[in-house]
């Protein structure tokens, strides 16, 4: 009897579920109702796994420094530490950040190992939804874009981003479709707020010296300018379909940001600091 090619590929990634998928999927559990996704920083690239075919396979280099940096930051202002999920494979090798498919491309290990990044982090959201009932996740990238600003992707597309706050704030299908569903629902604030506002993310980021978009000094990109508004990751586990986890796509320029271990201190520190008071206005608690 012949065994069905999905039995087939089933089976082998249960015989790839060994103790280097430890190695290649760094997971920490975390304390804070904070989530960080590192799925584009990592170097590994072991000759039993096959290379992708097909897709993006450059590093976002320097997001995976920076997210310890990030993490010590909210660890010494709020006493705890957040949830972290990060790859360490070179993305050559396996893009969390896709569907199955396209992310493991048939090799049972990538396959393994793309099962543990999103059981890891759909279990650590879990975890926040469960002690504090909600929660953020940030999925760290690095982008080398011409204009060199932190872009925060929310899943809603650079050309939406152009409608006016009224336009914004009118359509529930699109606040629907949001990795930040549940969070606008919470905050006593717009959704065109949330996105651009004097208390967003990116305007708090902006007070404290980095440019970014959407935010109030850039509410949208300029003409065929590159922008990433979110994928897999956030649609996966932010609060678009269900769950009380928002998800945010956190870009990261080369410069000023990703490029030099002082930078990327600074970033850090700004990050941890803007979260603070992003959780208490929008999400109504203190983080510490």
């Amino acid at each position: 009897m012949r065994i069905p090619f999905f039995l087939f590929v089933f089976a082998a990634a249960l015989q790839a579920q060994t103790p280097e998928l430890e190695t290649y999927i760094e997971v920490r559990t975390g304390t804070l109702p904070i989530v960080l996704t590192v799925p584009h920083g990592g170097t590994l690239k072991p000759e039993s796994l096959l290379a992708r075919r097909y897709g993006v396979t450059g590093i976002d280099s320097n997001t995976i420094p920076l997210s310890e940096m990030i993490i010590e930051e909210l660890a010494a202002r709020y006493g705890g530490k957040p949830h972290v999920i990060i790859s360490r494979l070179s993305r050559s090798k396996l893009d969390p950040n896709r569907d199955l498919e396209e992310a493991a491309q048939g090799d049972p290990t990538a396959i393994a190992a793309w099962h543990r990044f999103h059981d890891s982090t759909q279990k650590a959201c879990n975890a926040v939804m469960k002690k504090s009932g909600m929660g953020l996740l940030l999925d760290i990238h690095g982008h080398r874009h011409l204009d060199q600003r932190v872009e925060l992707g929310y899943l809603v597309k650079a050309e939406v981003l152009k409608h006016s706050d009224a336009e914004l704030n009118a359509d529930a299908a699109l606040i629907a479709s949001t990795s930040i569903r549940d969070l606008d629902k919470r905050s006593p604030q717009s959704f065109a707020q949330l996105l651009r506002g004097p208390q967003s993310l990116g305007a708090l980021l902006e007070f404290r010296g980095f440019r970014c978009m959407p935010s109030g000094s850039k509410s949208n990109p300029a003409f065929l300018a590159g922008y990433f508004s979110g994928a897999y990751d956030v649609t996966a586990h932010g609060s678009s379909k269900s769950g009380t986890v928002s998800a945010i796509q956190v870009e990261c320029p080369w410069n000023n940001v990703r490029d030099t271990p002082e930078n990327q201190r600074r970033f850090a520190i700004a990050l941890a600091d803007s979260l603070g008071v992003y959780f208490e206005v929008h999400f109504g608690r203190k983080l510490k």
